[in-house]
């Protein structure tokens, strides 16, 4: 069994426009299900979509609607809102045969930070709320770090939340940009949780989601760290065009030193000398 999976992040609404070029290279997808799809219009492409994923035996995982939502907000419609559409991505898991969701928990410390522990136990309280509609999915939720300035909130939240159903997934970017606490500081408090990374780079001040070596972020720390933790995680890229896919694949294959990586980065080679 592989140690370390792949998957490339894809809108599901913009899955047939790159539906060629995605499905060329054997990784799985991880598919936004933001507010646009889950609409009536769009449940017979949805339909079709689930089909051939599961026919092609595709791996797919989803990350969950996050635009405008706030899962620990202050006002009950907006924490309604946040609820209705996880549940609607909820809904669309088991015929993508999907087993994990990426979520945003929403904290911000640029406005909550006086409000911290309060928000703490009104997103435990709505993340705890969406557990039967997990456990009818079969399905697990991890929490990804947006504008977090250290660790400390995300693992006070996930220690009140069950390990079976609730994990980590570190962003790599977000890190960046963002984090005033270290790459060990995150992998340390965090390891035991984390599940998934997401990975793409920029130059340290903006989420520019850019191809992985064509920013600042210290990559070698980052397999290095991840190397000595010796256990099954999924990689998903984060880049915006297939042209920074495929250079992220082969800077993976280059530096990585992970196996796997170093297989798509040759796969890869051919789909891009086929670009015009």
């Amino acid at each position: 069994m592989s140690q370390h999976s792949i998957y490339i992040h894809l809108p599901l609404s913009m899955y047939r426009k790159y539906r060629e070029a995605v499905l060329a290279i054997p990784v799985g997808l991880e598919l936004l299900v933001d507010h646009e799809v889950l609409v009536p219009e769009f449940r017979g492409e949805m339909k079709d979509i689930a089909a051939e994923i599961r026919e092609r035996k595709i791996p797919c995982r989803f990350h969950a609607p996050f635009r405008n939502l706030y899962p620990a907000g202050h006002d009950p419609e907006a924490v309604d809102l946040a609820r209705r559409r996880l549940q609607g991505a909820l809904d669309l898991a088991p015929s993508f045969g999907v087993k994990q969701l990426v979520v945003h928990p929403a904290w911000d410390p640029r406005g909550d930070i006086l409000d911290r522990e309060a928000w703490l136990d009104r997103a435990t309280a709505f993340w705890t709320s969406m557990l039967p509609s997990l456990e009818a999915a079969g399905a697990s939720f991890v929490l990804e770090n947006i504008f977090d300035l250290d660790p400390s909130l995300l693992v006070d939240l996930l220690a009140r939340l069950p390990e079976d159903r609730f994990g980590f997934l570190f962003d790599t970017g977000h890190f960046h940009a963002f984090s005033e606490a270290g790459l060990n500081d995150w992998l340390s408090a965090l390891g035991p949780r984390l599940q998934s990374i997401h990975i793409h780079d920029n130059g340290g001040q903006y989420d520019e989601h850019l191809a992985l070596g064509q920013g600042s972020f210290p990559w070698g720390d980052l397999f290095e760290l991840v190397g000595a933790q010796n256990r099954p995680l999924e990689w998903t890229l984060e880049n915006r065009s297939v042209e920074d896919v495929i250079a992220s694949l082969r800077f993976l294959g280059q530096s990585s030193g992970i196996a796997e990586f170093r297989h798509l980065a040759e796969i890869a080679r051919p789909q891009a000398q086929k670009r015009p």
